[in-house]
Formats: structure tokens, sequence, C-alpha cells
């Protein structure tokens, strides 16, 4: 398909949309179906969301092992729900700010500290502000700040 797609239909692939582990990939690079060019590897987000789900289970199992539990139903544990949400976060982050890496970090800290917050210890100092935020901490601090504002 790729070496062919000159030929037929006078296209040239730039791109290629992968799952972290493509050997597809790889192989048409060292190929070279396209000559000295390189044909560029885009990361799917939905990938990379799930990898990060996956390390954070695995990682309550591994310490589940050792009898320290991360996991369970005490508040601040890290449950199904919360490695949920944080992948949810995640792909936003990275969604919303791709190219910046800059401010994907920013953001996935900020979705971090966000998960780990308390009533006793809020953590939303690094989530975004405003009427849109996805921070309900932060959206309810701009109603109490401007009530005018949130009016329709």
């Amino acid at each position: 398909m790729w070496k062919r797609s000159i030929k037929e239909f006078g296209f040239r692939y730039t791109k290629m949309l992968c799952d972290g582990d493509s050997k597809t990939f790889q192989h048409l690079n060292e190929e070279k179906v396209y000559g000295p060019d390189m044909i560029q590897k885009e990361e799917c987000i939905n990938h990379i969301s799930k990898r990060l789900g996956t390390a954070l289970r695995n990682k309550v199992k591994e310490w589940k092992v050792k009898k320290v539990t991360l996991g369970g139903k005490k508040p601040g544990s890290l449950k199904e729900t919360t490695i949920t949400k944080l992948q949810n976060y995640y792909r936003k982050a990275v969604k919303d700010n791709a190219p910046d890496v800059n401010k994907m970090k920013k953001s996935i800290f900020a979705s971090l500290y966000h998960c780990m917050s308390t009533d006793s210890k809020p953590q939303h100092s690094k989530c975004p502000v405003g009427e849109k935020s996805w921070c309900f901490f932060q959206r309810a601090l701009l109603r109490v700040r401007h009530p005018n504002l949130t009016k329709k």
C-alpha cells in the first residue's frame, strides 16, 4: 500500500498513527519506502492514556504483594475510579495542550494535584481558572468572587 501510493494515486503518506509498539512503522522506515524521507510517527492519545492506567493498576498490584495498600475504599486510595479519572485528565491535558510540552506538563500536574485534593487540604492552585475550567473548585471560587459574571 505504501510503496504503490505514489505510482497509483500520486499520494504520499507522511505520518502514521501508532499505538506505541508498532512494528509496521519501524519496518516502513527501514525499507525506506519513500527514499531518504522518513515517515513520522504520531502516538494515539487513547493508547497513551491507556498505558498510564495499566501502569497505575500494575503498581497497585505490585505494592499489594508487598502488603502495602494503594487501592481500597478509603479516601486517597488509588482505586479503579481514581485511575480512570487520572486517565481522562491525562488524555485531556495532552489533547488540549499539544504540541506545547510545557503546557502539557503543567496541565498533567494540575490534574494530579486536583485528584489528591481533600476538603481539609485543597490543592487546586494549579488548576485552570475561569468559568470554563474543568475544576469545580475554581469555578466555585469564581462564582463567590464575581457573582454577576456567572448569572445569565
